[in-house]
């Protein structure tokens, strides 16, 4: 019996040294195979870049993760107490591991049949998070155990727990504390009340089952766990536990992150070219533009407006869809629904924990809405009667003006010509002017007049779905009928009853098919102030702003006659328009262009010629001046386009970009001098470091300086050129008559709209053949902006449509808001200006107060050499009017 014993206790001991061995191997194979922790000391977490405007609106935000680093002492312990509640308690106590806190998890999951508790203390986590993989395995998990007591050696509790902090996932796309803070409740971290930061600390073990924005009723309940584990801790009073249940916490609605979809691509792609796409979205960047954010709002508002302008002349495209009369009720409901969820900016639980919007869909107060407008329709015993808004409803007040919304119609009437509609179950009206413009959709170049539309039931039925928007959110059926209209209401039996409703005033609307471009910058410096390449940047990418080659007709006008100035003409000079064939593309052919609206003047001045946008005497002038001097005219000043060598260039027939464009005409706005557009100030990583970014686009043409075309024989023999230097590739004078004969286009001109910006506006119109594409292009001495509307697969606008359309409608509202802003001071007058009264048609000089007269600006010739880096002409003596004409 006692040998027995003997051989069981060797037994043991040995299989005690066997076990002991190999968990010593064991230890010493994970500790072979272990990450330095090291690497914990220089903490450098994923950080998102963020695009910056030059009035400080953050215009994206583009990373893998999204956070923000906190330091330990910015995090309020309230924060603190409630993740060590939820995840460690013992956090200040352990070396790293919690055996007590290990054990009692295993035996909860145990007794549980799953993993009801993690065992893992905060510097595990921490370990898995920074120095391990994610995997599930023993493996993982030893190598963890053995890391976390190696890093509380290495690293104080407060640096284990910042690391913590700043790198935990929280759902929603938000890694550390202070984003998900910002992310979840619109805060900074300081001001988080005890229960938003249970709610978060609840996040920890499961963000996707726990958020409260896909799962309310889970959220809740973690967060009271977490409140139950800190006032059992006493990391909280009574009073501040039950106040802290009690609180109703406001969630943030998050809203589309991503501002000026257009520019800000278009800058991510400049910097991801130099830093690479990796570290762009790792290393937070900081990236400060010029793009000025409030000019930027009113330039994509202009596009809206602009393009359903045109498409509205282009017909009605129909109602998108049609629902039964049964289809009414769910329709309203879920309509208004979506309408209240759209409006709101944040949302609550209730006592049900169940999510309610700041705009809140109450379906009982609304069914109780219904029956007071069912009752009010009987009582008035009117078959044609429609009841107006109840006063109690509030949707009116979340509908915004010139926004698109969704719309059933419940009624026609051809005699008074309205059409009755619903938005979310409020009643509105389309009269007769709302609804007029919607003919038959028909797009060509031809048709001049559509009639417009009187009867809406030839258009619209009862149970369509249609797109409108509102237009005043309370308005009486009466001022809107028609003279029939108001005859019938007039002896209706219910008409007090008529008079009395209120509906919400809608025009009928569509989505619009054509696109358009807006692009300005500062004519001084190039700053790049707006930018928008589309009507909509979610729904198509295709940057029109630079990526788009359209044809600028007429807008290109400036550009030949600049050349022209340089080479004998002045605003007097008299061209003929008349009709002649002129050399074709090649010695065998010739071509007999036409003026746009098929007429001929005769003789007509250079000034009255631009000013009416004339083809045949630009023609005339290209001709003269010779179609390879305007090339390498167009080659110095840096206007970027692919030019043929023959006289269509005339007619701007080849392919420009809008930002081509004001590149070409800041040349003019500046005094003669090329300055190269950029949108980009600085771009900065997280440790300081400064990057140069090129902005400059592969198909540009900037031009390097003139100084060695200065020897060419023809710079060299002309007053204007053979002082040009550096980057003035344009005599000052020259710029400045130029800038004259563009401000007629838009006091006399194809501009006129233009006027309402100011005195101190130039501009030009540009229409293309088959009105495909439609331009305006203008500056003040501050901006320059073009605008371009046009369908991408180059099919027609439609007869009419016109820079001097709704471009120039486009561009003037956007330049309002730019001299608001930056003001619009006069053009500043170069040394070597002269001016003289002159008859406009005729180019005489007359006295001033003869008809027809106007004070003309010429630019003198002297020997007066440009000084670099002014833009303006050192002082001569002006000519006087006399010597003028004696010199001519």
């Amino acid at each position: 019996m006692k040998s027995l014993i003997v051989k069981i206790v060797f037994a043991l001991l040995g299989v005690g040294l066997l076990a002991g061995m190999t968990g010593a191997l064991a230890f010493t194979y994970f500790n072979l195979d272990l990450p330095k922790i090291d690497k914990l000391q220089d903490y450098k977490p994923n950080l998102a870049s963020q695009i910056i405007s030059k009035d400080g609106v953050i215009l994206a935000e583009l990373g893998l993760e999204k956070r923000e680093i906190v330091e330990m002492k910015d995090v309020p312990q309230r924060v603190i107490d409630a993740f060590l509640s939820a995840e460690d308690d013992k956090f200040f106590e352990h070396k790293g591991v919690d055996y007590w806190g290990l054990s009692r998890a295993m035996f909860a999951n145990f007794k549980a049949g799953r993993v009801v508790q993690g065992g893992s203390t905060i510097t595990q986590q921490v370990a898995k998070s920074l120095l391990l993989s994610s995997e599930r395995s023993i493996t993982r998990k030893l190598k963890d155990f053995i890391l976390a007591q190696r890093i509380e050696e290495k690293l104080t509790k407060k640096e284990i727990l910042y690391l913590y902090l700043n790198q935990v996932y929280l759902g929603g796309g938000y890694y550390g504390v202070k984003a998900a803070a910002r992310g979840y409740y619109n805060k900074e971290l300081k001001d988080v009340t005890v229960a938003e930061a249970a709610m978060l600390a609840g996040l920890l073990v499961a963000p996707g089952k726990y958020s409260p924005y896909v799962n309310s009723h889970a959220a809740k309940m973690r967060q009271g766990y977490v409140l139950e584990r800190m006032h059992k801790l006493k990391k909280i009073s009574d009073a501040d536990y039950k106040a802290a249940v009690a609180e109703k916490t406001v969630y943030r609605l998050r809203e589309d992150e991503l501002k000026a979809g257009y520019f800000t691509e278009w800058v991510r792609q400049k910097v991801v070219d130099v830093v690479g796409e990796k570290s762009f979205l790792v290393d937070g960047f900081k990236i400060k533009t010029t793009l000025d954010w409030e000019l930027q709002k009113v330039a994509e508002e202009q596009i809206q407006r602009g393009i359903k302008e045109i498409d509205k002349r282009q017909g009605y495209k129909g109602p998108f869809a049609h629902i039964g009369s049964d289809e009414f009720v769910t329709f309203e409901k879920k309509s208004r629904i979506n309408l209240f969820k759209d409006k709101s900016s944040y949302f609550t639980l209730n006592e049900h924990n169940d999510k309610v919007y700041e705009f809140h869909f109450d379906e009982k107060a609304y069914d109780e809405m219904e029956e007071e407008q069912n009752r009010l329709s009987v009582t008035s015993g009117d078959e044609n009667f429609v009841p107006g808004v109840n006063a109690k409803d509030n949707l009116p007040n979340v509908l915004k003006e010139n926004v698109q919304y969704e719309a059933v119609v419940t009624k026609i009437d051809d005699v008074a010509r309205v059409v009755y509609v619903s938005l979310g179950g409020a009643s509105g009206i389309i009269p007769f002017d709302y609804f007029k413009w919607a003919h038959k959709r028909s797009i060509n170049e031809n048709t001049a007049y559509y009639q417009e539309v009187t009867k809406p039931s030839t258009i619209l039925r009862v149970g369509d779905l249609v797109h409108v928007q509102m237009v005043k959110k309370s308005v009486g059926v009466a001022e809107y009928l028609t003279k029939e209209g108001t005859a019938a209401l007039s002896k209706s039996k219910s008409a007090a009853l008529i008079r009395a409703q209120k509906y919400i005033l809608c025009r009928l609307d569509q989505v619009a098919e054509v696109q358009g471009a807006i692009f300005s910058m500062d004519a001084k410096t190039g700053d790049i102030l707006s930018y928008v390449g589309g009507s909509n940047y979610n729904h198509s990418k295709f940057n029109r702003v630079v990526q788009a080659k359209r044809q600028p007709g007429s807008a290109f006008k400036p550009i030949l006659f600049a050349a022209a100035l340089e080479h004998g003409y002045n605003p007097t000079t008299i061209i003929m328009d008349t009709p002649e064939a002129m050399p074709g593309f090649d010695s065998a052919s010739s071509w007999k262009p036409k003026n746009y609206d098929g007429d001929y003047k005769g003789p007509v001045t250079m000034r009255v010629s631009l000013e009416q946008s004339r083809n045949i005497p630009t023609i005339k002038i290209a001709d003269k001046v010779g179609v390879g001097t305007i090339l390498k005219f167009a080659e110095r000043i840096g206007f970027n386009a692919k030019l043929e060598n023959n006289l269509s260039i005339a007619l701007g027939t080849f392919g420009v970009s809008p930002r081509d464009m004001v590149t070409t005409f800041a040349v003019f706005a500046n005094g003669g001098r090329y300055v190269v557009p950029h949108g980009i100030v600085s771009v900065v990583d997280r440790d300081g470091k400064k990057y140069i970014i090129n902005e400059v686009e592969k198909d540009m043409k900037i031009p390097a300086g003139v100084e060695e075309e200065a020897t060419n024989e023809a710079l060299a023999g002309n007053p204007f050129t053979r002082s040009l230097a550096g980057k003035q590739v344009y005599d000052p004078r020259l710029s400045y008559v130029m800038t004259q004969l563009l401000k007629g286009v838009v006091t006399s001109g194809t501009g006129g709209a233009a006027r309402a910006v100011g005195t101190n506006v130039a501009g030009k119109t540009g229409t293309t053949n088959d009105y495909i594409d439609a331009w305006f292009v203008g500056y003040t001495s501050n901006v320059v902006a073009a605008v371009w509307t046009g369908f991408d697969d180059n099919k027609t606008l439609g007869y009419g449509e016109t820079g001097g359309r709704a471009p120039v409608n486009m561009w003037t509202e956007y330049m309002k808001a730019t001299v608001r802003k930056y003001g619009d001071e006069p053009f500043e007058v170069p040394a070597g200006i002269t001016q003289a009264w002159v008859d406009k048609q005729t180019g005489r000089k007359v006295a001033p107060n003869s008809p027809g007269a106007i004070l003309e600006s010429f630019a003198e010739a002297p020997d007066t050499p440009v000084e670099e880096g002014t833009g303006t002409a050192q002082k001569t003596r002006p000519l006087g009017d006399d010597e003028y004409f004696e010199n001519q």
